[in-house]
């Protein structure tokens, strides 16, 4: 039975002819036993679409996508959706489409994307990762496991204990409805402070640990009896005068035992294994391979300038990258250059 193609669905993206099999005819019965999975729904030219071709597209798609698909009529319409893209794909093929250098990128990409995942990340598992190397990974690096409560404060300094009670006064007058509003007290650092270093930050001695050796004992202590943050220290005399600290912030510390962050370990250890290891496999490949490179003719490549941050148009994403950049074109290469499998549900309305 024929039915006529429906002019408002969505026009999937040329290049999918050239990432995905037009159709597939290896036999299995989608859970339908007697369905024989090979017989053809639609032939366009040469090409063929079976059951199997509109299941697997189908099964491809969300559950909740799938459940719009499940009437004669639906499945029709995507059936449809499915023709439009073949008799497009074959309609650039004949012009010449398929040999057009973007077009090329784009199938090599995804091949290469293909390759990596099915050929390479496959055999690839986080629980391949030793035990030991994550034991030692922990205990090498146990800043990121375990920190000590901080504070930080912003200080005024001055060289004698009269001008020190002078600011601390005008400090304690600051309205206290915004504790973390720092213009006021960073006013009184601009009029008053003698310390050349902090004086430009406002101020700020950034965040320290009550053990830290980076300020004066005097300072750090009284840092750390400051309770809410905003609190006025009295002034604290120091080697070099007097100091009127204020506090900005706190960060309380934590302690995060092995088995906690052990899969957070192993993840991170996976990558750089997964990493190495594409490089090993590529490095492998290039020693099978005749590879010259003219670097004089290099030297002649012009790069045009453009905006800062700027990719050009399939830009081709090299071996090392995280999983799934492999291959792939980056998150702004231009709509023609992405792809969309064949069979995808319609879109009306968008180009």
């Amino acid at each position: 039975m024929a039915w006529t193609l429906r002019p408002y669905l969505c026009v999937p993206a040329l290049v999918g002819a050239l990432a995905l099999p037009a159709c597939k005819h290896a036999a299995k019965g989608g859970g339908h036993e007697n369905v024989d999975p090979s017989q053809v729904i639609a032939k366009i030219d040469d090409t063929v679409i079976t059951v199997e071709d509109v299941q697997d597209r189908l099964n491809k798609q969300s559950p909740f996508v799938r459940a719009r698909f499940t009437n004669a009529e639906r499945k029709k319409e995507f059936v449809d959706g499915m023709v439009r893209f073949e008799v497009l794909a074959a309609e650039a093929a004949r012009r010449g489409y398929d040999k057009d250098p973007d077009v090329q990128r784009v199938m090599k990409q995804q091949m290469i994307s293909k390759l990596m995942q099915k050929d390479f990340e496959s055999k690839l598992k986080v629980e391949d990762v030793p035990e030991a190397d994550v034991e030692k990974y922990y205990n090498e690096h146990p800043t990121e496991f375990h920190q000590k409560d901080e504070v930080r404060v912003s200080q005024i300094l001055v060289k004698d204990k009269a001008k020190a009670d002078k600011v601390e006064k005008e400090a304690q007058a600051l309205p206290k409805t915004v504790p973390t509003d720092q213009k006021g007290f960073h006013d009184l650092v601009t009029k008053y402070s003698e310390d050349e270093e902090s004086k430009p930050r406002g101020g700020d001695l950034s965040f320290f640990a009550a053990d830290s050796a980076a300020y004066p004992k005097p300072l750090v202590d009284a840092a750390f009896k400051l309770k809410e943050v905003g609190d006025i220290s009295p002034p604290v005399k120091v080697e070099r005068g007097w100091v009127i600290l204020k506090l900005t912030q706190k960060r309380p510390g934590f302690n995060r035992s092995l088995p906690e962050v052990k899969h957070q370990i192993q993840q991170r250890l996976f990558r750089d294994m997964r990493s190495k290891a594409q490089d090993t496999f590529v490095e492998d490949l290039k020693k099978k391979t005749n590879i010259e490179i003219n670097d004089a003719n290099l030297a002649k490549v012009v790069v045009e300038a453009g905006p800062a941050g700027s990719t050009p148009s399939g830009g081709v994403a090299l071996p090392g990258m995280p999983s799934g950049a492999v291959g792939a074109p980056p998150p702004n290469t231009p709509a023609a250059s992405r792809v969309q499998p064949a069979g995808s549900p319609p879109t009306p309305n968008h180009p």
